[in-house]
């Protein structure tokens, strides 16, 4: 047995060989035949200098084949020379070359061989062309050499993805060959520059107006060089892949019209120039182009997709994290040092009660006779009659004579003016404390804003140093499925945790978006990627729109959620909702605004809003709970405020956070057992520097856990554990729907409140 496998593994490896040998040799004798303006042939040299060791001669051979072509006469015979000098160093040096010095090392055999054989020649006093020309053909050979060896590279190391430098190597190369075939036609038309064309459909398809450029011009340079005649479909080659490129997003019909339009233009321009039978070939290659199937278009989207450059080093990630840490801290300590500047500043400037009466004395009192007695000898009787007058002005009042007590009145000599000049300094003292308070206000929530950024750049720096490293290889497949299905991919992040978790966040245009078919997207990932991937959290940037991907966990959530509104109204107070954010956790979000009707579906919805657009963005809930905070403070001058309860579940191992601000507690069935769990403080939008109050447990498949707002617990939470405990089977959606029309039936009429049951049951991931 196993000498039949040896035997067969030998056979397949000779086939191999064999099919090596004869591409390089069928390759020599296309560009040997490929004429520079109907005289110079450096390409067969170029070919047997780039062909790797192993098929350098088989390359030679077949470019003297083509230089002893009845086409190539005696002209060729200084190119088998050069040819063979060329295979026999490539032979002899190739061991001392480095993989990364082979496309220098072809430049400079095929450049000096065929430069020692001219050199040869004209010392041997032999008719030869100028000395110009020959350089100039010698410095043909040495380019193409080098990209003909670059190309080569590309095929034997079956390269995924290509630089700009390969594409354009690899689009040189098939140009030149297909070049050395346009000899052939039918009536005129050649099967060869056809070909040419559809490889420049497809570079512009994929490789968008970089890669349709690259290609057109190398088309356009081959086709003109075999013949100087056709310059105008040259010309139309080189603009029409630029255009069919700035088409490319409109799929493959944008750029065969694009192409088209633009090989027309040039022939409508110069119509004697611009010959007939390159329109047909041009039709015949955008007509195939059209038709051919998508799997027929793999090969060339993997060929001509730009290459994403990935920082790929730990020092790079390592330095990420530090900045971003020290980032965190920066912002850390510019909210500590505003508060104390600010504490600093009140102690100096802050308006005082007690300068009300010295100002007053000042103002009113300054040339009285009697100042000396009401404000030394009788001061307290005089400052508790302005202090009934100042309680009098606070209350909202007018305050007169008949205000003051009788026995002080009498004795003071100006009563009139000294209360119009206490109830001038009270209001100017009512004036700069309420925008002294109103500054401090907008100070806490600056300094709100500044901790939950702070936090949030440290969540980041936490998140990064989870990744253990960058997969290219993964990002580079992901990239050409989406170019496989017509989308414009802006960014592809895979990201490999310390348990081999691959993540991976896609960046795309807003206008991609009626474009995403998520669930085919995550089958062709998975397939691609050899890796089970989940459905996707989709966040929603404006310009552009984020896919996050995660791996099927062990676990998944079936998610339910039920509202009833107080009294059947339209608007509900209670904003709810259940989402996977591409990391591996489903969250879910419960906000109750304050009180009913529409003014508390505005804050619940905000709350429960933005607490899920940061979250999805990869922020933790602490974070974006001070940001929720902020906002909800910042948003009016009017009380505003909302319960914000938060469930996140790790789907890898179970680990579930309850995360409340101001929310009643969580319903809870595990192994069976109904309890509550999570304990709520302050709710968002009251007071600067609320927190979340966390209770952590571990849950398996088959657990349950509900969320309630205020109105479904107007009874007690008793009843729901019961619920829970005899809840045998039904799903998420319908367990939710029972608890809220239950908990309606059990509240009294006059105290309804609106409802919400949120309900998450935990099943097998895969």
């Amino acid at each position: 047995m196993e000498q039949a496998n040896a035997l067969k593994e030998r056979m397949r490896q000779s086939g191999q060989a064999l099919l090596w040998q004869t591409a390089a040799l069928a390759a020599g004798f296309c560009l040997a035949r490929s004429r520079v303006f109907e005289q110079y042939t450096p390409f067969g040299v170029a070919a047997a200098a780039a062909a790797p060791a192993g098929t350098a001669f088989a390359a030679a051979v077949g470019a003297m084949l083509g230089y002893l072509a009845p086409a190539q006469g005696m002209d060729g015979i200084p190119r088998l020379s050069a040819t063979a000098l060329a295979a026999l160093a490539v032979w002899l040096l190739h061991r001392w070359i480095r993989p990364h010095q082979k496309a220098a090392a072809a430049a400079v055999f095929a450049g000096g061989c065929l430069g020692s054989v001219f050199t040869v020649l004209a010392l041997a006093g032999e008719e030869a062309a100028p000395v110009t020309a020959m350089i100039g053909e010698c410095c043909l050979a040495a380019g193409a050499a080098y990209f003909f060896a670059v190309c080569a590279q590309v095929v034997q190391n079956r390269n995924r993805t290509l630089s700009a430098q390969q594409v354009a190597s690899v689009c040189v190369t098939v140009t030149l060959l297909l070049a050395g075939l346009a000899g052939l036609t039918i009536y005129d038309v050649s099967p060869a520059r056809a070909a040419a064309v559809l490889v420049v459909l497809y570079a512009a398809r994929y490789g968008r107006e970089a890669c349709g450029a690259m290609a057109g011009i190398a088309a356009g340079f081959a086709i003109y060089c075999a013949d100087p005649t056709m310059a105008a479909a040259a010309i139309g080659c080189a603009l029409g892949g630029l255009v069919a490129g700035l088409f490319a997003p409109l799929g493959k019909f944008g750029p065969a019209v694009g192409f088209v339009l633009a090989n027309g233009l040039i022939a409508v321009q110069n119509a004697r120039g611009a010959p007939l039978f390159f329109l047909y070939e041009v039709a015949a290659a955008t007509l195939v182009f059209l038709v051919l199937p998508q799997k027929i278009d793999r090969p060339f989207a993997r060929l001509f997709s730009p290459l994403q450059e990935h920082p790929r080093t730990e020092g790079l990630r390592d330095s990420m994290v530090m900045r971003l840490c020290f980032a965190s801290e920066a912002l850390q300590q510019v909210s500590q040092t505003v508060e104390q500047v600010a504490d600093k500043l009140k102690r100096i400037s802050a308006p005082s009660f007690e300068k009300v009466f010295e100002q007053t004395e000042q103002a009113a009192c300054r040339a009285c006779s009697m100042r000396l007695f009401c404000w030394e000898t009788d001061r307290g009787n005089t400052l508790a009659a302005l202090l009934a007058a100042t309680r009098q002005l606070r209350s909202g009042g007018a305050v007169g004579v008949h205000d003051l007590p009788p026995a002080f009145a009498e004795r003071c000599t100006h009563p009139d003016r000294l209360l119009d000049t206490l109830a001038q300094r009270f209001a100017a003292y009512l004036t700069q404390d309420a925008a002294e308070r109103r500054l401090a206000e907008i100070r806490g929530v600056m300094t709100e804003q500044f901790e939950g950024v702070a936090h949030m750049l440290g969540g980041l720096a936490e998140e990064f140093r989870v990744y253990e490293r960058y997969d290219a290889e993964s990002a580079a497949a992901i990239w050409e499925v989406l170019t496989e299905q017509g989308l414009t991919p802006l960014d592809v992040s895979c990201r490999v945790d310390g348990f081999e978790r691959l993540t991976v966040e896609i960046r795309l245009n807003a206008e991609d978006r009626p474009r995403v078919n998520r669930a085919r997207l995550m089958r062709a990932m998975s397939q691609r990627c050899g890796r089970t991937f989940a459905p996707p959290a989709v966040s929603d940037a404006g310009r552009w729109i984020l896919l996050a991907f995660g791996e099927q966990a062990e676990l998944a959530v079936d998610y339910g959620m039920a509202q009833l509104p107080f009294h059947d109204n339209k608007l509900c107070g209670d904003a709810a909702t259940g989402f996977a954010d591409g990391r591996g956790r489903f969250v879910m979000i419960l906000s109750d605004g304050m009180g009913k009707g529409g003014r508390a579906a505005v804050d619940g919805a905000m709350a429960a809003g933005l607490m899920e657009r940061l979250m999805k963005a990869g922020f933790d809930e602490d974070s974006a709970l001070k940001i929720v905070n902020a906002a909800m403070l910042y948003k009016s001058t009017d009380e505003s405020l909302a319960t914000v309860d938060v469930t996140t579940i790790d789907l890898f191992s179970g680990t579930a956070d309850f995360c409340k601000a101001g929310a009643p507690p969580t319903l809870l069935r595990k192994n069976g057992r109904a309890a509550q769990v999570g304990e709520g403080n302050l709710p968002a939008g009251i007071l600067q520097g609320v927190q979340f109050d966390h209770t952590q447990t571990t849950l398996a498949r088959g657990d349950v856990i509900v969320m309630v707002s205020d109105g479904a617990l107007e009874e007690g939470a008793d009843w729901i554990g019961v619920e829970l405990e005899t809840w045998q089977r039904g799903s998420a959606q319908a367990l939710a729907e029972h608890l809220a029309d239950y908990a309606r039936r059990r509240c009294p009429p006059d105290r309804a409140d609106d409802i919400t049951v949120a309900v998450a049951i935990l099943e097998k991931g895969w």
